[in-house]
């Protein structure tokens, strides 16, 4: 889908018209001539707009809902070789199950997605106490002019957990634009990270040059498109022996700390090497009928380093199996796109509505054309 890449904004309504396998990598500089931005997009910029609408992904703009709700319509190839068009009032149970369904209801060809200006924000961070994360975020992200917003865990085993940065973008109207921040320390910075795989001396280091940065950045200045246009490889892993490991978990913001304190038990019980702990918040999601976030929740998005051996992959499914359960009683859910630990039927109490999704799977696409491995199988 690579090749239907191509973007149209209508500058009269400000939606951009978009095939399905432009890269958010190509599509934030085009909108960066007109001075729009993305509404809602995952952290980094390296994967496609259908993928991403696909995997109905969230971004760190705060007291948002994930990017289904972003979609105006969408042109759909189904299992007939049908071209539909999908809207909130044209075919409107396919427009709910194609958003977050994983490629299962056919092929995306393009979409027409909301923007917004491309502002220029100052960045403001606080250095916390996980135990306040949910009422800080909450009493900081109060503000209307905060457009941005995550949080960061920290994760050295010395005090695990026990502390966290929330960084913060605010748009403010007196910015010119040379006074834009000209680097954003990228080599540094993946230095930095990746010298924290399989070290605590590492991860220590690293936190600490976390909160000095955190001074240094303040009152920083940063576009909007700047923010986004960031690529995954600043961080990923290259050592062949190894490989990178995504977890998210999404929690009802009144169970947020008692997840943080399961973490704290439950994670040193596991032989693994966790790198990373971001957190944002997520508005219920309207949009999609798979959802992960059925009230307003926090994600908790969890980067592993792992090897590449059949005892790491065990112990690794063993831990997610877990995190899952304990989610799970908490009213929360995990998120699909990664790797196939959960047994069917954690995922069936995850995801009440997965009966009904796969019903209805069968009634768009009988012969089943569409499929991959989550679909082989839960369904």
């Amino acid at each position: 889908m690579l090749d239907f890449n191509y973007k149209q904004l209508d500058t009269s309504t400000n939606f951009l018209t978009v095939g399905a396998g432009a890269l958010w990598a190509d599509i934030i500089p085009y909108l960066d001539k007109y001075n729009r931005s993305v509404y809602v997009m995952q952290t980094n910029n390296s994967f496609t707009v259908g993928g991403s609408v696909s995997a109905n992904c969230h971004g760190w703009q705060p007291n948002t809902q994930p990017i289904a709700s972003t979609v105006e319509s969408f042109r759909l190839i189904n299992a007939n070789g049908e071209l539909l068009t999908c809207s909130r009032y044209e075919n409107q149970q396919l427009f709910s199950l194609v958003l977050g369904g994983y490629g299962l209801f056919g092929i995306i060809l393009d979409l027409k997605l909301k923007t917004v200006p491309n502002e220029l924000y100052k960045c403001k961070q606080y250095i916390i106490n996980s135990s306040d994360y949910v009422n800080e975020f909450l009493r900081v992200t109060t503000d209307k002019n905060v457009r941005m917003a995550y949080g960061r865990i920290n994760i050295n085993p010395q005090n695990f957990m026990n502390e966290s940065i929330i960084s913060t973008f605010v748009i403010d109207t007196n910015i010119k634009k040379e006074d834009i921040s000209k680097t954003s320390f990228t080599k540094l910075r993946r230095t930095v990270f990746r010298s924290s795989v399989n070290s605590n001396y590492g991860k220590n280091l690293r936190w600490r040059a976390e909160k000095i940065t955190a001074r240094l950045i303040s009152k920083k200045v940063f576009s909007r498109n700047q923010l986004l246009n960031e690529s995954v490889e600043v961080f990923q892993n290259t050592d062949p022996r190894y490989t990178d490991i995504l977890h998210e978990y999404f929690i009802p913001k009144d169970s947020v700390n008692q997840f943080i304190e399961l973490l704290k038990t439950v994670i040193p019980k596991y032989d693994v090497d966790l790198l990373n702990i971001t957190v944002r918040n997520v508005m219920k999601d309207e949009s999609t009928f798979l959802k992960y976030a059925n009230t307003d929740v926090f994600g908790f998005v969890m980067l592993f380093s792992q090897q590449r051996t059949a005892a790491a992959e065990k112990e690794m499914e063993r831990l997610t199996k877990t995190l899952i359960n304990e989610a799970v009683s908490l009213k929360g859910t995990y998120y699909l796109p990664y790797r196939l630990h959960a047994s069917k039927e954690q995922f069936n109490i995850a995801y009440p509505q997965a009966a009904a999704f796969f019903s209805l799977k069968l009634k768009y696409d009988p012969q089943e054309i569409f499929q991959n491995s989550f679909y082989l199988k839960y369904k």
